[in-house]
């Protein structure tokens, strides 16, 4: 089997994003309490909320990469993309709406964290949406620049995770 670049690079960026998650998870939900105020958040409910935050990036880094990886086969399976796209679209209105929901709580995200991960999904969204549409247009070169802009993508919305976390994780970021 003859792997290229950009497989080969999609397949790290997976591994990563796969270790950024296992890594960021426990993080996550051991950043430490806010300062008590009058109305302290349910630290259950903080940490359930990091947790699902966590595992809405895991789930649309995994259907993204997906998704570049059925793109750049010999013979793309259209319904396999197309279910791929509702699933990764279902997943990035999650993270979206989890996100939104942590900047909401008290002691919850800075506004700049929630708009650094508004703006990476949106250019992911765009990228993802141009290269299905390269792949329905069966033209090789547009489908190769697309998986590069998605890889890309998934890199600039793992650079968020840091911010996602309140500044906790020291974690290197890959492609960084």
């Amino acid at each position: 089997m003859r792997v290229n670049k950009f497989v080969s690079t999609g397949i790290a960026v997976v591994a990563c994003g796969s270790l950024v998650v296992a890594a960021a998870g426990p993080a996550l939900a051991a950043a430490p309490e806010p300062a008590p105020t009058a109305a302290a958040p349910d630290t259950k409910a903080a940490t359930a909320q990091r947790l699902e935050t966590v595992a809405n990036l895991g789930e649309l880094l995994s259907l993204a990469a997906k998704i570049a990886a059925e793109a750049q086969s010999k013979t793309p399976d259209k319904a396999v993309l197309a279910d791929l796209r509702q699933r990764y679209q279902a997943a990035a209105d999650k993270l979206l709406k989890s996100v939104k929901a942590r900047a909401a709580a008290p002691g919850g995200l800075p506004a700049d964290a929630v708009k650094d991960v508004q703006d990476a999904l949106a250019k992911l969204n765009k990228d993802v949406t141009e290269l299905l549409a390269a792949v329905a247009a069966g033209d090789a070169p547009k489908v190769t620049a697309g998986i590069a802009k998605v890889v890309a993508d998934l890199q600039a919305l793992l650079a968020a995770v840091p911010k996602l976390a309140g500044g906790a994780l020291p974690l290197p970021v890959p492609g960084g």
